[in-house]
């Protein structure tokens, strides 16, 4: 059975394209490296949250430091990654739904990665400075919504790509962990957030990759004699 379903020419441009969206996911590793290394003081990725890389109103000058209390200079590249991240698990999810086999498995997949699409885009809009407690309540969702998808994709994938079924739920694993590690009195809230959300990220730039691959190679098979 072929692990994927593209009946035109279209098709197999939206896998591409789609596939293309996810691997470009992978920028956003850089932009968070890029702005921690940018801070004043020394980001501590094990305590410091994830969020704290957007915060607004602090350009690194001396006048400003003294009195804020969280100041990252390119937080508008941070802000741009976690914008450009939703769009892109958008642009991926509707390109790439031709390897999931039709039904409700595909619909609730793709809804819960919407949803943290969303969630990621409004992280990058509502700064945790501007108002702490809508950044918290626009950026939940994606801890929830981006490891239930990946258990829906896992079970999506098992008939057609039983390996990456078994990668997909492994991320869906880890992912879980770190989401209830947040939540455990004494764990580094840096790290479990990482724990929480890198695994999907790893995920999607990963499928990505795989998906431009197995079109390839359809491709090849296409223009043979």
């Amino acid at each position: 059975m072929s692990v994927l379903n593209i009946s035109s020419a279209h098709d197999a441009r939206a896998v591409r394209v789609g596939g293309a969206a996810w691997v470009l996911i992978s920028l956003y590793f850089v932009a968070e490296v890029v702005t921690a290394a940018a801070w004043p003081r020394r980001y501590e990725a094990t305590t410091d949250s994830i969020s704290k890389l957007g915060a607004t109103g602090c350009d690194g000058s001396a006048s400003q430091l003294a009195v804020a209390r969280i100041c990252s200079p390119l937080h508008a590249l941070m802000n741009g990654a976690f914008v450009m991240t939703g769009v892109l698990i958008i642009v991926g999810a509707f390109g790439l739904r031709g390897f999931l086999p039709a039904g409700r498995l595909r619909v609730t997949a793709l809804a819960l990665l919407g949803l943290a699409a969303l969630s990621a885009a409004l992280t990058g809009l509502v700064p945790i400075n501007v108002d702490a407690d809508l950044h918290q309540i626009v950026a939940t969702p994606t801890f929830v919504a981006r490891n239930a998808a990946l258990a829906f994709l896992a079970v999506a994938l098992l008939e057609r790509w039983r390996g990456f079924a078994v990668w997909t739920g492994s991320c869906c694993l880890a992912g879980m962990l770190g989401t209830i590690a947040i939540v455990v009195p004494g764990t580094s809230f840096g790290t479990a957030e990482r724990l929480a959300l890198y695994p999907f990220t790893l995920w999607v730039v990963s499928a990505g990759v795989a998906a431009l691959v197995v079109s390839r190679g359809l491709d090849s098979r296409r223009v043979e004699p």
